[in-house]
């Protein structure tokens, strides 16, 4: 799979929805083609952006129907009580829902240093800034070595942010 990079505001820009959420079911099933396809639902929704309801149920290819398993490397995997914010775009059309495929989903956990829910980005590796167009990841180089990740309510409103005062203009919707 080939996956272009995203900056920030391409994130917020591109999304059709985003929502944080947690995932209170995960089917696996046949599509119209036999394909198999995953669907993960996703309840407790705080929406920043789009048309959602009380939950939203998000279409991934690959996974288990029958006697066929198909596994796609880098494609997002979610376990029941995951947490997380979700750039969506092309659901139910795409072979991921995700703008960027991994780099549309963030994890949110709780902090116990921090006492506040914290987000991180889908390898785990915490944010611990937006800073202009870039998210910033914590990790080995001096500047994020020890730096805190970011709460959520901050990172939330960074996306509210860019919501407000786009960096770029939508592309338009395919």
């Amino acid at each position: 799979m080939v996956v272009v990079e995203r900056d920030f505001p391409e994130l917020v820009a591109r999304a059709e929805q985003i929502v944080a959420g947690t995932v209170t079911d995960i089917k696996q099933e046949a599509d119209a083609a036999g394909a198999p396809v995953t669907l993960v639902t996703f309840s407790d929704l705080t929406v920043l952006k789009g048309d959602v309801g009380d939950s939203l149920t998000l279409r991934f290819y690959g996974g288990e129907a029958g006697e066929v398993v198909v596994h796609i490397p880098d494609m997002p995997t979610f376990a029941i009580g995951d947490r997380a914010v979700l750039f969506v775009a092309g659901n139910g059309r795409d072979v991921c829902p995700l703008v960027g495929v991994w780099q549309g989903r963030f994890n949110v956990r709780f902090d116990t240093t921090q006492q506040a829910d914290v987000v991180e980005t889908n390898d785990r590796v915490p944010v611990v800034a937006i800073a202009g167009r870039q998210i910033v990841r914590g990790g080995a180089a001096a500047e994020t070595a020890g730096a805190a990740a970011m709460p959520l309510n901050a990172f939330l409103d960074s996306v509210a942010g860019e919501l407000a005062h786009p960096a770029i203009s939508a592309p338009p919707v395919r």
